[in-house]
């Protein structure tokens, strides 16, 4: 019975291993994804950042262009006010003068918005491409270790695959169905260890009566809560060799 249940529990803990593996290579695009939109965020946010720079200072060439050729205008309508011949015509140019000042007024307003707005732009741009660079190497590095990471458990995996075939190879038919039966019907895991009078995976109470029968090591036993396969992890013959008592008759008492 010794072999058997060291053999079902070093095959509980090559299936753990096993399903913590393929969890972390089913996760790891999904790991990788995330860490990619958050760097991509970033990324959009800087281009709009640099789009609308690029707009405002556009925007303001296209003022001062204007602005230049309004002065231009207001200069000649200056010129044109001291040549009116008439009233008519001195109320007519008098008109276009409002009509040009009113024009730079605009633009003067607007040109000035977009340089308190360029202002708060290319304050907030350092910072925001300094974040950017920042989460551009955390994602390069996080890629790279995530990859690795993930051929690090495939090999863990194909490892565990291997030793698991030769182990399930020594095992009596009978007991190697047992444990399949109830790690298909308890998420895998089949073998739950006893300590202090509970089963460690259920949390519940174990019967005293079965707790003395756990104690002889001598059949495979079941906890009557969740149906799983215990045992008892301080028996002698199932510490490490360096742990086992001189008297191999010593045992805990049920707490």
């Amino acid at each position: 019975m010794k072999a058997i249940l060291l053999a079902l529990i070093a095959l509980q803990r090559l299936d753990n291993q096993i399903a913590d593996c393929r969890r972390a290579v089913a996760h790891g695009p999904e790991k990788l994804a995330q860490a990619r939109l958050r760097l991509t965020a970033l990324e959009e946010e800087l281009t709009t950042l640099k789009d609308q720079l690029e707009g405002n200072r556009r925007r303001r060439r296209e003022l001062e262009t204007e602005s230049d050729d309004l002065a231009n205008r207001r200069t000649i309508n200056q010129t044109r006010q001291l040549k009116a011949k008439n009233n008519d015509e001195y109320r007519a140019v008098l008109k276009e003068a409002d009509t040009i000042a009113s024009q730079l007024t605009a633009r003067e307003d607007e040109l000035l918005r977009l340089m308190e707005e360029a202002e708060k732009l290319e304050e907030s741009l350092p910072g925001l491409e300094k974040a950017t660079a920042a989460e551009a190497a955390a994602f390069k590095t996080n890629s790279k270790s995530i990859e690795k990471e993930m051929a690090s458990c495939q090999k863990l995996e194909k490892e565990a695959l291997a030793e698991r075939v030769r182990l399930t190879e020594t095992l009596p038919a009978d007991a190697l169905g047992r444990y399949r039966i109830v790690a298909k019907n308890r998420d895998g895991q089949a073998m739950a260890p006893v300590s202090g009078g509970l089963c460690q995976v259920c949390r519940l109470s174990v019967p005293p009566q079965l707790f003395n029968e756990l104690q002889r090591n001598d059949k495979l036993l079941s906890c009557p809560n969740c149906a799983r396969i215990i045992y008892w992890p301080d028996h002698p013959d199932l510490r490490p060799e360096e742990e086992t008592p001189d008297d191999p008759t010593v045992t805990k008492a049920h707490g």
